[in-house]
């Protein structure tokens, strides 16, 4: 069920109206999404002169069943508390210029015009709250988002370019014949790269300006950044969203390394792992770029029939048929000047419509180097297909010597035969578990 406010006849009040234009073309609540209906929704009922309950909310704005509307469910508290520290933010950065301002009265969810000294100062200490108000804390501010904004550029456009660079390489012709490398070279389906992305969000000091980004393994979106606010209230001021993810560093070296593969006619898709339609694992095939612990929707179709396993977190592997365990060794020694051992992961399998898919992974970046260089260099190339005697399903394990970041050495430790039919028809025997993230 959903309740939408009947449309009012009643004008608001001038004040009001300009100061609900000024907000929603200030862009502080976002193009679109949960924010903006729930300020449209707000303004709908002010305008009716009424206050909706939190059930209401609930079922009007985020489309609660009944039954859990009437449960204590803070996701209307949590949204109007965001929503309020939106309009403050708007506020501290803007001003009043006209004398009044947006408010959401507390215990009272509808929107009002007041003036800027009718409303608490954000923050516990006023002088704190008023300080970002200043053109130099504006300038600290807008460099913290600005900073942000400028990750994902650079994210987006590493992907962009290594998309068009791998698009016009003619220099593919001395593994795109190989027996691993062929049935994707030359696949006549469109063909998805997917890389591992991993969420952050921002760290904010006197609730206004970015500090730090933050990566949390039990934070890996949005949604889930705001049940973790709702379990501890005492955050909401000082973590927020910024719409960021990144990229491990490996990603981009496996990338250059694996762009001849492409032909100039294909047609190529870059997406980030956490965007990937599960459609595309039908339609598509598939190359898998990027840390075991990025997989997303991939990781349960790649583990469901898999002779390995993980131990207590990704950095370890184990070979359920031996019982012998493979833990990095990256995490501790790679800022030293100490050689290490890291571990590596691929496998190529068909898809459940004839396509393929592909898994260039590792437990850490030098991992991921490394199994990308000795899966794209001819001469080490013919090792891994000696190494794998003519399996076309399979799945291999590679011991990574590095230093510092930087790998050294690849070699194959033991591969298995993958019965891709059973990934995805009749009921599954084992399901995958994963780590906590």
């Amino acid at each position: 069920m959903t309740v939408t406010p009947a449309l009012s006849t009643e004008t608001p009040a001038p004040s009001l109206a300009a100061e609900i234009a000024r907000v929603r073309e200030s862009g502080v609540l976002g193009a679109s999404g949960r924010l903006v209906e729930l300020f449209d929704f707000l303004v709908a009922c002010s305008s009716d002169g009424r206050s909706p309950k939190e059930a209401e909310i609930a079922l009007a704005v985020f489309g609660k069943a009944d039954t859990e509307a009437l449960r204590d469910d803070p996701v209307a508290r949590v949204y109007i508390h965001r929503l309020r520290k939106r309009l403050d933010d708007f506020y501290l950065r803007n001003g009043a210029p006209s004398g009044a301002r947006l408010d959401i009265p507390k215990g009272d969810y509808r929107i009002m015009c007041v003036s800027p000294e009718a409303v608490p100062a954000a923050g516990a200490d006023a002088s704190a709250a008023a300080e970002p108000a200043t053109p130099a804390a504006r300038r600290r501010w807008t460099w913290g988002l600005a900073a942000a904004a400028a990750l994902v550029v650079l994210v987006a456009g590493n992907v962009a370019a290594w998309a068009m660079l791998g698009g016009g390489n003619g220099s593919h012709a001395a593994i795109e014949k190989t027996a691993l490398w062929k049935p994707l070279a030359e696949g006549k389906r469109p063909l998805t790269i997917v890389v591992g992305d991993y969420y952050m969000f921002g760290e904010y000091e006197d609730q206004v300006r970015l500090k730090r980004l933050i990566r949390d393994f039990a934070i890996n979106s949005k949604e889930d950044l705001v049940q973790s606010q709702s379990r501890a209230p005492e955050g909401f001021d000082r973590f927020s969203d910024v719409a960021l993810q990144y990229l491990p560093a490996s990603t981009a070296y496996a990338l250059a390394d694996i762009a001849p593969l492409l032909s100039e006619n294909r047609d190529v898709r870059v997406v980030l792992a956490s965007s990937l339609e599960p459609g595309r694992m039908k339609t598509d095939d598939i190359i898998y770029v990027g840390l075991l612990s990025g997989l997303g929707p991939l990781r349960d179709p790649v583990f469901s029939r898999s002779l390995f396993r993980f131990g207590a977190s990704y950095d370890q592997l184990i070979d359920e048929k031996t019982g012998k365990s493979y833990v990095s060794e990256a995490f501790l020694a790679a800022p030293s000047d100490q050689m290490y051992r890291d571990y590596g992961f691929f496998a190529t399998f068909q898809g459940p419509a004839g396509n393929r898919i592909a898994i260039l992974s590792g437990t850490r970046d030098t991992a991921v180097m490394g199994v990308a260089e000795a899966l794209t260099q001819p001469d080490r190339l013919r090792r891994v297909e000696l190494a794998i005697a003519g399996k076309r399903d399979f799945e291999a394990l590679f011991e990574v010597k590095g230093q510092k970041h930087v790998n050294l050495e690849a070699q194959i430790l033991v591969s298995y035969p993958v019965d891709s039919t059973s990934i995805w028809s009749g009921a599954r025997a084992n399901i995958a578990s994963f780590p906590s993230e």
